[in-house]
Parts: structure tokens; C-alpha cells; sequence
């Protein structure tokens, strides 16, 4: 199955909250029910949405991670690392016709080490100082709890997942 942990932790950790549903469908080409690819959607109480394609299949590697905000997008393309602030939004005009805004790309440096070194250090410096890891073992289970509801509803062909109805005792 093709679903992308990273990803999935990324969103929780932007929103702060779990899902209120998720749904995912998915095609298995090599494999009967092994996904090969997956569109796996979220959507969260404040409205927000979220989505991951993911594919073993695809023959473009990228590795994207693109925000969409009011008045400007940011994207992270992994492959090639860069982050990159984009100042465009969309305007509505006097009859309430949206229309895109678009201006300059503007690249933000970043730190580029690795993440997950950076990672398990921060987890080695915790256990040292005795203080909360920055990724514990609850924001661990939330990820699962996420991945869970996708291959339920992966499995009943993109049937629509409420995260509270999920059986008691997964998670």
C-alpha cells in the first residue's frame, strides 16, 4: 500500500488537529490489493483540506509539498530543495469573479540538513536532557490513526472515513 507517512505528519503537524474525515482511493497494477498509487484526501474541522498523491509507479520523482494560503502559496519541492514563497492569490472582481493574482517566486534559504538525522538527534537530546522528544509517541499514533482511516477507506473504494467512528481498540 501506498501511503506516505511524512506527508501525512507534516499536515497534522501544520494544523495542530486530527482530520474530521479522510478517503482515499487508490489503483493496484503489479499487485491485487497492494496500491500502487493513492489519492488519499483530508478534510479538517476549521475547513481546511488537504490532499496526497503518492506513486510508485510515477515517472516523474518529485516530492512536492505545496500550502495554499489567502494571499500567497508556498511550496518545498524535495527533489531539488528549494522552498519558495509565491506571491500570488486570487481576487474576486465586481461580479464576484475570481481571478488569479500571480507575481515573482521568491526562494527562502533553509537549513538543508537531513531531516530525519536532524530528527534522531533531537529524539537523543531529549532522552539526554530528560525533556518531551519534539515528535512523541502521541504524535506518532494521531499519524496511524490517519493512515488507518486511509486504508479503510481505501478498501471500500473510497468510501467517505469519519476519524471518530473508527473502532475502538486500533489506536
Amino acid at each position: 500500500m501506498v501511503l506516505c507517512r511524512a506527508r501525512h505528519r507534516i499536515i497534522l503537524r501544520l494544523l495542530g488537529d486530527l482530520p474530521y474525515e479522510v478517503v482515499a482511493t487508490g489503483g493496484a497494477y503489479l499487485q491485487p490489493n497492494i496500491a500502487d498509487t493513492t489519492i488519499t484526501q483530508m478534510l479538517f474541522n476549521n475547513g481546511v483540506r488537504a490532499h496526497i498523491f503518492v506513486s510508485w509507479l510515477h515517472p516523474f520523482k518529485e516530492q512536492r509539498f505545496v500550502v495554499v494560503g489567502e494571499k500567497n502559496i508556498i511550496s518545498f519541492d524535495d527533489v531539488n530543495k528549494k522552498l519558495v514563497l509565491h506571491h500570488q492569490h486570487i481576487d474576486f472582481d465586481g461580479e464576484h469573479m475570481p481571478a488569479p493574482v500571480r507575481g515573482e517566486g521568491e526562494e527562502i534559504s533553509f537549513d538543508q540538513a537531513e531531516p530525519l538525522k536532524q530528527e534522531c538527534r533531537a529524539f537523543l537530546a531529549a532522552m539526554d536532557s530528560r525533556r518531551p522528544p519534539l515528535t512523541d509517541g502521541r504524535s506518532g499514533v494521531r499519524v496511524l490513526k490517519v493512515l488507518q482511516a486511509a486504508q479503510r477507506s481505501l478498501m471500500t473504494n473510497g468510501r467517505v472515513t469519519p476519524l471518530d467512528n473508527m473502532p475502538e481498540g486500533y489506536f
